[in-house]
């Protein structure tokens, strides 16, 4: 949402410079305007990209494209209000109307987008900019990233999972076949022979359940149940999946991906989303299917992964009968 509100403020920035460079070279010819707006245009880009860089030097691709507009604009438009004070200084006394007007205005130029940046987005873009690799903003925090279990989270939050999983395999606790509650608002029916680890939490999603099983070959299988509620869930299942395949994107660029597959259970009116997923993880390859499941402002993720092709195959039923056993708990 903020990074749409950024690219119209940038665009409108764009515009007010345009009007500029129009009004302080209008005896020129429209085409020589057009080419001023033009090279604005590519002169805003360059700088906020090397700004962008600036702040943080590891930001990804996807956040220089998200954030450039929002600075094209500012220094485009800044840009045009330099050259425009550069003309009226030429032709204009300090004490006249016209050199206050254009002086003023270039000064507001520069402290009004600030403080509609700083209103809007400072403290998030502060944040994104001072989170350093090796660490990286998870959700609100800047931690050291761990993706042993499939999905970017802290390192301190995996280290619980990991102490969870190997209690129980320690222990040998397994699954048994039965319906499961979730956050106390789902219910999904979970296959056994698994070992499940229980409330964990991946920046803003929580991990009500994960599960993990594995072969004689040491292969292992996960079924990653995650759970986010918001009021911008508001609107249909296509829209919350291309927010949430732009968050996979940014987090597993060299990521191959099927085309979603839309479906609705009759039985309860749940709009589900199921897309394939094939990345490299960790440095391992992996297979993944996900499924987005969506009851108004409330969404469950199914993430069914292994390392192993043939693994994966065997038991995506039981993925399947997960995705199309939930249900609301009455």
């Amino acid at each position: 949402m903020a990074s749409a509100f950024a690219g119209i403020i940038g665009i409108i920035l764009f515009g007010v410079a345009c009007k500029n460079v129009n009004k302080t070279y209008k005896e020129k010819s429209v085409f020589a305007r057009i080419g001023i707006c033009i090279g604005l245009f590519f002169a805003g880009m360059v700088l906020a990209i090397l700004f962008l860089l600036m702040l943080n030097p590891n930001t990804s691709p996807e956040s220089l494209g998200e954030n450039s507009v929002l600075f094209l604009g500012f220094f485009a438009d800044l840009i045009s209000l330099v050259l425009r004070f550069v003309q009226v200084k030429k032709h204009h006394k300090r004490e006249s109307k016209e050199y206050k007007s254009t002086r003023n205005e270039l000064i507001l130029s520069i402290v009004i987008p600030l403080i509609i940046f700083m209103a809007l987005f400072g403290f998030d873009f502060y944040k994104s900019a001072s989170c350093q690799y090796p660490k990286m903003l998870i959700g609100d925090e800047c931690c050291a990233p761990n993706t042993d279990f499939g999905t970017p989270m802290c390192n301190d939050e995996a280290t619980k999972m990991n102490q969870q999983l190997n209690y129980a395999i320690e222990n040998d606790i397994l699954t048994t076949e039965k319906t499961e509650n979730i956050m106390n608002k789902f219910s999904l029916a979970i296959p056994p022979n698994y070992y499940a680890i229980r409330n964990s939490k991946a920046g803003y999603y929580d991990i009500p359940l994960f599960l993990i099983s594995y072969d004689e070959y040491g292969n292992a299988l996960m079924i990653r149940v995650m759970y986010s509620e918001s009021s911008n869930y508001g609107e249909a299942i296509h829209d919350f999946y291309y927010e949430f395949k732009k968050g996979l994107d940014q987090s597993a660029p060299q990521a191959l991906t099927t085309e979603p597959q839309f479906y609705e259970n009759e039985k309860n009116g749940f709009e589900i989303a199921v897309f394939n997923m094939t990345a490299d993880i960790g440095g391992i390859e992996t297979f993944s299917s996900q499924a987005l499941i969506k009851s108004d402002n409330e969404v469950l993720i199914l993430s069914y992964l292994s390392d192993n092709k043939d693994l994966f195959d065997y038991y995506y039923y039981e993925f399947e009968n997960m995705v199309w056993s939930s249900d609301r708990i009455n």
